[in-house]
């Protein structure tokens, strides 16, 4: 073998080496990549679900949001659980609620009503929680535990209830008008389709 082949061989030897360094390295990325599976609002309203691969939450917040959509919830996929297998979960959050409900929680929504001071609380800091890229039902859940005013805590329960079961935010509003003014619902509602919901609360 000549020094020229010699040479050349030593070449494909490195350029083969790196190449299976790199296809390992891609394979070692996509698998450790996180899944999340996602809902969430568009601009028209509508339920949109679907699953994205990325690094982290807040990619995953940006992601949904740069197609113009509200996340509603976001949950990270489970890889180590294998596909099929069944296991004993705890019962979801919100199922727990219903059974831990307290009897006042019964009555009918278009009866509650809290002071003024009150709302201007729960809207402030769901503003907050959202910009700082927690999804509606992080925001809500958040504050059903924070926040301590009775009635306050009933309407927060309610309204991540609706949020669960299918409804938009500002359909959910409009389920309590003697707490939501049709001015609030509707600002709420331009605040979804327009993906600037947190930025509409903190003006209300």
């Amino acid at each position: 073998m000549t020094a020229l082949q010699c040479f050349n061989s030593a070449i494909l030897q490195r350029c083969e080496a790196r190449f299976n360094f790199a296809i390992r390295a891609l394979r070692l990325f996509s698998r450790r990549m996180p899944q999340f599976t996602y809902r969430a609002r568009n601009a028209q309203g509508g339920l949109v679900e679907g699953v994205l691969d990325c690094p982290d939450r807040a990619v995953a917040i940006r992601q949904i949001e740069s197609q113009h959509c509200i996340p509603i919830r976001i949950d990270v996929v489970d890889a180590a659980k294998p596909k099929g297998t069944k296991t004993d979960s705890p019962a979801p959050a919100h199922r727990k609620l219903r059974l831990l409900a307290s009897p006042e929680i019964v009555t009918p929504a278009q009866s509650l009503k809290i002071p003024h001071s009150q709302l201007l609380i729960f809207t402030e800091q769901l503003a907050n929680l959202l910009q700082a890229g927690m999804t509606l039902d992080e925001g809500l859940s958040v504050l059903e535990k924070r926040l301590k005013h009775p009635r306050v805590h009933q309407m927060t329960h309610r309204l991540h209830q609706s949020l669960v079961d299918g409804r938009s935010f500002s359909q959910a509003l409009s389920e309590m008008p003697r707490i939501f003014q049709p001015l609030y619902v509707n600002l709420v509602a331009a605040g979804e389709a327009s993906g600037a919901l947190p930025q509409i609360l903190l003006r209300l």
